[in-house]
């Protein structure tokens, strides 16, 4: 049975004596605790006793009743203070709001020790003690049957019901459930939203936020994921820090099992996608594999991600696209990510909200077959570098004139023209590791300018010139006839949206 004040009170061997809220000495005390702190309430659970030598309180007497409203309102039972030590004066403020809230106010004699309050408390609370050891056993049992074959929402849900609260796992920053199947309610949402980022991530252990009449227990998970645990109880009764500390060690081991498990599936899902790009898988095992990651049908495309020559984050993209419920596959080949995934507008969308802002996507037309995955990843690189030069953030293969009415209407037409053009100059720079086809470029970029492009590639003017006539003696064009200026022009064009052209990130075009 839970202890109550007035039984505190009526211990004579703790000389502990009523200074104010009378009225509220049937509260019941789950523990007795020691603080100093003018703000415990982010460590407290509700129902406890708080004991302090008076360094806590304010001497002003408005400041003595906020810390007092700070305490009632975090449901704690009762505040002892210790006579003779540290307490300034109690104001009349601090004790009339104390009897307006039936919130016992209680002094204790000098040479009662703290520890035999404590110890009294915990006592007369052995049998809530058993209770929470019984829930503990609960908690690990419903674990070990389920965290084989049960999904993470449905164990969140089992261990919901035996602290009758309702459970939900988000990520701190970006507050998104972490597990597919879960959906975080509008009204919790929107409790969630008002806490900043850092709040979460600098936050105790186990944290009340109360909201709009309602209460959620916030608690952080011990697991390689950012991961917090949200738990919202379906009655006026708030589970114990202790179960929730370990409710959170069972969700962090559910997160781990969860994280292994779609590692697994996106390396095998990075060795399947490198296959079929290359086309190193027969086509029935591309059937067979693409089907058992739930990408047997159309529509399906090839989406080419990058945010110019920079790498970008996106550690955790496999685990939030499974959280969203999308299959896919993902690989990687320089700075360059590859996604294989439904073409649908719902989940591209969803893609690129996972993605950084600064991250370009090109699109490929749809698979078709799985013997078309070499070229749709071409069309999907064709889209990321028309998506480059005219900095968009999406661009579609598929897409009518996405570039100019003079390029190149398909990645075969662009190979040709720059094979008919400027392929003995690439191939000369690949052999000699020389500058060629870079000095081309920033030529014509700064309007065939001898002082700007010279300026730009850091060398001499007569450096340039003969790099100039050396190209013209490679691609049989001359860069004072218009004809084979624009010819060059679009040959350059076309092997950059090729991938063809050498790093141009470290030079300034204007």
């Amino acid at each position: 049975m839970t202890i109550t004040v007035r039984q505190l009170v009526n211990n004579p061997h703790l000389k502990t004596k009523v200074l104010a809220g009378s009225n509220g000495l049937e509260r019941e005390i789950t523990w007795a605790h020691v603080c100093e702190l003018q703000d415990p309430t982010p460590w407290l659970n509700g129902g406890e006793l708080i004991m302090t030598t008076g360094l806590a309180i304010p001497r002003i007497a408005q400041k003595q009743e906020e810390y007092l409203q700070c305490l009632i309102g975090a449901g704690v039972s009762g505040i002892a203070i210790a006579e003779g030590m540290y307490a300034p004066e109690s104001t009349n403020r601090l004790l009339s709001e104390a009897d307006r809230n039936a919130f016992p106010v209680l002094l204790t004699a000098y040479e009662i020790p703290w520890l035999a309050i404590t110890r009294t408390v915990a006592d007369a609370n052995t049998h809530e003690e058993h209770a929470r050891v019984v829930q503990t056993l609960r908690i690990y049992e419903i674990a070990r049957q389920a965290i084989q074959d049960h999904s993470p929402t449905q164990i969140l849900n089992m261990l919901g019901e035996i602290i009758n609260c309702t459970l939900h796992v988000v990520h701190p920053i970006n507050r998104k459930p972490l597990f597919y199947h879960s959906k975080l309610p509008n009204n919790i949402k929107e409790i969630f939203e008002k806490i900043s980022p850092g709040d979460k991530l600098h936050s105790p252990a186990v944290h009340r936020i109360e909201r709009s009449g309602i209460t959620v227990i916030q608690v952080s998970v011990p697991a390689s994921r950012p991961a917090t645990l949200l738990a919202i109880s379906n009655s006026t009764i708030i589970p114990h820090n202790l179960i929730l500390a370990h409710i959170a060690t069972i969700v962090g081991l559910i997160i781990e099992k969860n994280t292994a498990m779609h590692e697994r599936q996106r390396r095998l899902g990075a060795e399947i996608m490198s296959g079929l790009i290359d086309g190193r898988l027969t086509t029935d095992a591309a059937y067979l594999l693409l089907a058992e990651h739930e990408l047997g049908e159309e529509p399906r495309c090839i989406v080419a991600c990058a945010a110019g020559d920079q790498p970008f984050e996106h550690t955790w993209l496999h685990l939030q696209l499974y959280a969203r419920g999308i299959p896919h596959l993902l690989t990687r080949r320089g700075n360059l990510l590859l996604v294989m995934l439904s073409a649908s507008s719902n989940v591209l969308s969803s893609l690129q909200a996972e993605l950084p802002a600064n991250v370009r996507l090109g699109i490929s037309n749809t698979l078709g077959r799985p013997t078309r995955t070499p070229e749709a990843y071409q069309e999907a690189l064709w889209a990321l570098r028309e998506a480059e030069t005219h900095e968009k953030t999406i661009v579609y293969y598929s897409e009518e004139s996405p570039v100019s009415p003079f390029m190149p209407r398909s990645r075969s037409e662009a190979q040709e023209q720059v094979k008919q053009v400027i392929r003995d100059l690439l191939a000369y720079d690949i052999k000699h590791n020389s500058e060629f086809t870079m000095t081309l470029y920033v030529y014509l970029c700064e309007n065939r300018s001898w002082q700007s492009a010279a300026k730009k590639l850091h060398i001499h003017k007569q450096t340039l010139v003969y790099r100039i006539n050396r190209i013209e003696q490679m691609t049989g064009r001359r860069l004072n006839v218009t004809n084979d200026v624009a010819e060059l022009w679009f040959s350059l064009q076309a092997a950059r949206m090729l991938g063809l052209l050498p790093d141009l990130s470290k030079i300034e075009i204007m």
